[in-house]
């Protein structure tokens, strides 16, 4: 009776979780919409060394954090439900990714894979931005 108890509380919260999860990412999406912002979604996993050698010499960087406060950034486990439901709706091959999304257009409009150089994820910024002329890049 005590285990089910538990694997019952155990169930519950993680439906919440999921659902909060897919809330907060729901609500960045309506956010970017209202405020015209693209949002940038990072597809990471914690047992991932490649994405902490992005984290650590790209997202780190001051150029390029300097650059991403243009967007709405999102950060995803690709393993957690909300985060693999959009990893497959992008086609993000696996971690890390880099996703620049147009909510209004429902549209992934740059995608990159893989731990690469800084000057590699600014300029995909940097042309996403001159693409939708937005001058503080």
């Amino acid at each position: 009776m005590k285990s089910k108890l538990i694997n019952s509380l155990f169930l519950l919260l993680f439906a919440w979780v999921g659902f909060a999860l897919a809330n907060a990412v729901e609500q960045t999406i309506q956010m970017a919409v209202s405020e015209n912002k693209l949002i940038a979604f990072y597809f990471k996993n914690q047992i991932c060394p490649y994405c902490s050698q992005v984290e650590d010499f790209v997202f780190y960087d001051e150029e390029v954090s300097k650059k991403l406060r243009n967007f709405l950034f999102v950060e995803l486990d690709i393993r957690s439900e909300e985060g693999s439901k959009l990893a497959r709706r992008f086609g993000v091959p696996g971690t890390p990714t880099f996703v620049i999304y147009d909510p209004k257009r429902d549209k992934v409009v740059s995608l990159i894979f893989g731990s690469r150089p800084k000057d590699d994820y600014l300029n995909v910024i940097n042309r996403v931005c001159k693409l939708y002329s937005i001058k503080t890049c």
